[in-house]
């Protein structure tokens, strides 16, 4: 790991004042769902962040939330972390093995804990999903001060209340409970405004600032504030199928995917647009219309939350990193037909969707538009349910004058991932990471710092061809090495067994070479087999489906 000081421009880094660091986390968020990766949405703050920083095409999270979020806290793999199944699906062999507890465990320590006792000042507002025990809720885990929903499904945006009986979300201001609704709530403006009316009162204090903005959107359910819900009204008329082609054109024209790529195979649960009758392509439509002013409104509150840092002359030295959690957004098991008959008891009808009363999601369909040009979405450990948008900008950035010019709209093609991005702010800040945390003997980080890349070379690679990259959620599991990659998916999705793909010509997976190249199988089964030790992966005996 490059340590700072190491060579002059990092030098030059520590000389100037220690930077802000702002993380903005986007639920759901599909990897084509931006304008600077591919997408029709107006998205015009986190654009100028992208042609001001660093755009990364190839970062892996993992397929869910809460798995994510704790590698992105701790840069080590979910399954060591304590995260290595989903609570609500956990095996009866998984529960109470080590990182299975279903919360961070104590082997351990946050990027936010080691930011500060550095001296930084601490905040979090939005969705946490990492566990609300005394050792794995967020004030406990380094933020000073939390508005923060517990569990991960948002019943709804516009209150507080839970989704069904099986996943109960709980909302919190540090550690009391909260149950009145601020007026005209809706998640994302109340989460952006939380964040800056902290930073707002500690505006005077003379330490750097670490923020954290989750929001629960885009998930599920599509709501949207009056503002937004018709912003899109009329652009979805022509389908999923022809939002792909236009999404893949323009992510070729962006230089964000290369000119030979073909778009991945739609998934089996998707109904074919034609085939639909006129009544259902409206509705469809409508469900994106609402998705999209979502989307719209995610983007004007980062342009709130930097509007605000830009006011207060804070900006200037301030690093943002933006992110979604996961793929887009489709779902197992939905049919492109089935909104209305799985929350039958909201008001999902077409005048009323995306407004409060509302509970749906798009689907499988518009689930593969947004994961453009990507195989499947969320949930899934293909591709589509892997990769996501990560941008690293900001003015602290740009502060560095010798080298600014390098930073102006880089794209990094080189593979990344989640792991990769607490060591990165922990070295940026000169934060050591300790093998003891406050009498904790801890498990190491397993992700790579890649400070490097905002001082020196933006378009480097931190990853040696031949390191294992492995996922596995749901039964379903994967493994990379130097642009091969196994998928292992259940019939209704894969095929039930080892499917082998080279990326480096296939990214979007859509020839299977197993039978091809049965050495090469052999070998990617062994490096399965490594990674599946090394990081302590029990696979469930339990349900092998998401209810």
């Amino acid at each position: 790991m490059l340590l700072l000081g190491q060579c002059s421009t990092t030098k030059q880094l520590v000389k100037q004042a220690t930077p802000n660091i702002v993380l903005v986390i986007v639920d759901d968020l599909g990897y084509s769902d931006l304008g600077c990766y591919g997408s029709e949405i107006d998205t015009k703050n986190i654009d100028d962040l992208a042609s001001e920083g660093i755009r990364f095409t190839n970062f892996y999270a993992s397929p869910n939330c809460s798995p994510s979020r704790a590698m992105l806290m701790t840069g080590m793999d979910h399954h060591q972390a304590g995260i290595g199944a989903m609570a609500v699906l956990m095996g009866p062999n998984q529960k109470g093995k080590r990182g299975y507890e279903g919360y961070l465990n104590n082997q351990t320590v946050t990027f936010s804990e080691l930011l500060k006792d550095k001296g930084y000042r601490t905040y979090y507002t939005g969705k946490w999903h990492l566990g609300k025990n005394k050792l794995a809720n967020p004030n406990a885990r380094g933020f000073d001060k939390v508005w923060w929903q517990v569990g991960g499904t948002p019943g709804s945006h516009f209150d507080w209340s839970a989704p069904n009986p099986r996943i109960m979300n709980h909302y919190f201001e540090n550690d009391l409970p909260q149950k009145e609704v601020p007026e005209n709530l809706f998640s994302t403006d109340f989460y952006t405004d939380k964040l800056i009316s902290y930073l707002e009162e500690d505006k005077d204090k003379n330490q750097p600032f670490l923020g954290v903005l989750s929001f629960s959107a885009v998930h599920l359910p599509i709501h949207c504030p009056e503002s937004h819900i018709d912003l899109y009204e009329g652009k979805y008329k022509e389908g999923y199928a022809a939002l792909r082609s236009k999404r893949l054109q323009k992510q070729k024209e962006l230089g964000i995917i290369a000119e030979d790529v073909e778009l991945a195979n739609m998934p089996p649960n998707a109904s074919p647009w034609e085939e639909l009758a006129t009544e259902e392509q409206l509705y469809h439509a409508r469900r994106m219309e609402v998705y999209a002013g979502m989307v719209d409104n995610v983007d004007d509150n980062v342009g709130k939350l930097i509007a605000y840092l830009k006011k207060t002359g804070a900006y200037d030295n301030t690093l943002i990193f933006l992110m979604s959690d996961n793929g887009g957004a489709g779902f197992n098991g939905y049919q492109s037909k089935g909104g209305k008959k799985r929350y039958a008891a909201a008001d999902n009808s077409i005048d009323n969707l995306g407004r409060k009363g509302s509970n749906d999601y798009i689907g499988a369909g518009w689930g593969s538009a947004i994961s453009t040009p990507f195989r499947l979405f969320k949930r899934h450990i293909s591709e589509g349910g892997l990769r996501i948008p990560m941008i690293v900008s900001g003015g602290y950035l740009n502060s560095i004058a010798s080298i600014k010019s390098k930073f102006k709209g880089v794209i990094n093609k080189n593979i990344f991932t989640v792991r990769d991005i607490a060591p990165t702010i922990q070295e940026i800040v000169g934060a050591n990471y300790p093998k003891v945390y406050k009498g904790r003997d801890l498990l190491p980080q397993t992700g790579k710092s890649f400070a490097k890349l905002l001082t020196d070379n933006p378009t480097l690679a931190i990853h040696p061809k031949d390191e294992i990259f492995g996922w596995e959620l749901f039964k379903r599991k994967a493994v990379q090495k130097d642009g091969w990659k196994i998928v292992w998916i259940e019939s209704d999705f894969g095929k039930g067994k080892w499917e082998l793909f080279n990326l480096k010509e296939d990214p979007t997976e859509k020839n299977d070479l197993a039978d091809k190249y049965p050495d090469k199988l052999k070998e990617m089964i062994s490096a399965w087999e490594q990674y599946k030790k090394e990081n302590n992966v029990i696979i469930s005996i339990g349900p092998n489906k998401f209810p």
